[in-house]
């Protein structure tokens, strides 16, 4: 009995252990923080701007967990109920992403200033962000999805708050840009830690495939 508690238990750390590279701090920071400057980029880049909502997270995550994590600590193996819920967050973050990207343009485009309930847009889609983020979060057991959570959650709807009183781009970036930043900032000092602390000629890790 105590074994398969111990068994748990060594999973669960080597589960939260794939977390520790930053990347995904680094990925949704990033995001966060294209949100923030969409403005400033959507008069730049039109309408090529969209390219910087979608494509830096998964760029990050991908060639990050290539070219800098598994070489270092290779791929973990986890049970079956661990791995179907991993193919539930790709599939929720699958059917997130797009959509909270396309929510955003449509704040910052000012959709909800339609007669359509004032602001009944923003908040909805703010709630509904903050709603499947958390799940995400729980589904992942990674504690930092509820921060992500709450920064999309309550962005969305302070952006349209404050953009009588700031205007554009100020306003998404004081809702997004200082969350977005500091997130990113976090991700990019972690993933130095991580690479310090393990360089690719010394790393031994139980349960771990080489």
């Amino acid at each position: 009995m105590n074994e398969k508690i111990d068994l748990k238990k060594i999973e669960k750390q080597t589960y939260q252990f794939t977390f520790t590279d930053g990347l995904y701090d680094m990925a949704y920071g990033s995001m966060i923080f294209f949100i923030a400057i969409a403005p400033i980029l959507r008069e730049i880049l039109y309408p090529s701007y969209i390219i910087f909502l979608v494509l830096p997270a998964p760029l990050i995550l991908i060639l990050g967990k290539i070219y800098i994590t598994i070489p270092r600590i290779g791929i973990a193996k986890f049970n079956q109920k661990r791995t179907k819920s991993r193919k539930k967050i790709g599939l929720l973050i699958a059917i997130l992403f797009p959509i909270t990207v396309i929510i955003v343009v449509l704040t910052y485009l000012g959709v909800y200033n339609v007669k359509i309930g004032g602001y009944i847009v923003p908040v909805g889609a703010g709630l509904f962000a903050l709603i499947l983020l958390s799940v995400i979060a729980y589904i992942m057991d990674y504690t930092h999805f509820y921060l992500y959570a709450v920064s999309i959650g309550l962005g969305i709807p302070l952006a349209a708050l404050i953009k009588p009183i700031f205007g554009d781009p100020l306003h998404y970036i004081i809702s997004f840009g200082i969350s977005g930043t500091l997130i990113l900032i976090y991700g990019i000092f972690t993933l130095i830690k991580f690479i310090k602390n393990y360089p690719i000629d010394r790393v031994e890790l139980p349960n771990v495939k080489r």
